[in-house]
């Protein structure tokens, strides 16, 4: 794996506002990825991961209010209100096809339209329990605005609360690895992006490209400690392998 030194090597190569141009066409492509294939994504996404239930146990004993950053479709939120129904459940997303659908399948929620690869953009939510973020991460595009939303997460994390993340495993997983294509099918080449960027098809009821950052366990360790936050336990679940996605509980 290449070490945070590499990468910042890699982007001091790279004028700022090519670099700027850049993040902005990486996240566009999962907007656009999200308007066009929102209907099929959510239907992938009805059951709950075997990994939302091994992570029970980090949850605070006095949950009173959780905070799902990239709640997508309502998945992980419909699973927890079905563990903790008293549990105050806000959920964000930038898509608003998949907040509608969150909206449907958990009455009495609260959601709220925000682009989190932005700074700023959950400080006016109060303070929670526990912040859940599930496959958000890998789509932030760049380094440092990845630990930028981390840091931003732990400062609404109450004292001794939990920040609960998952990213996907994909580059351990042969079946994974085979949706990886060129960077030019987007219009970009492997000089424009960072070190464990990749760009992966979707071929499940429409075909698309999203951006993913592979994000493995040295790395998430290394961006927590760049974010200021404690890592209090690691695991590996899902898939048919049962190690897709690497979930990191970390504290403030």
């Amino acid at each position: 794996m290449k070490t945070p030194a590499l990468r910042k090597t890699k982007h001091r190569q790279q004028d700022d506002a090519v670099r700027e141009e850049v993040i902005k066409r990486l996240l566009g492509l999962n907007e656009a990825f999200y308007q066009a294939l929102a209907a099929p994504f959510a239907l992938s996404r009805t059951n709950p991961q075997p990994g939302f239930r091994r992570i029970l146990p980090y949850i605070p004993q006095s949950c009173e209010r959780a905070l799902d950053v990239g709640c997508g479709e309502g998945r992980f939120g419909r699973f927890l209100l079905s563990e903790y129904p008293e549990i105050r459940y806000v959920g964000v997303d930038f898509s608003a096809n998949l907040l509608l659908k969150a909206a449907h399948s958990i009455p009495g929620a609260a959601f709220y339209q925000r682009d989190v690869s932005r700074s700023g953009s959950l400080e006016d939510l109060g303070l929670f329990d526990m912040i859940a973020s599930m496959a958000v991460l890998q789509h932030i595009p760049a380094r440092q605005n990845r630990v930028q939303l981390l840091e931003e997460m732990g400062r609404q994390l109450k004292l001794r609360g939990r920040l609960i993340l998952s990213t996907w495993q994909f580059m351990d997983n042969a079946r994974q690895r085979a949706k990886v294509v060129d960077w030019n099918a987007a219009g970009l080449a492997a000089r424009d992006v960072e070190c464990d960027d990749y760009l992966m098809t979707w071929q499940s009821g429409g075909f698309g490209l999203r951006y993913v950052a592979y994000i493995d366990q040295a790395e998430m360790q290394g961006l927590a400690r760049d974010a200021g936050l404690e890592v209090v336990d690691m695991l590996r679940s899902d898939g048919r392998e049962g190690d897709l996605n690497l979930y990191a509980i970390l504290s403030n």
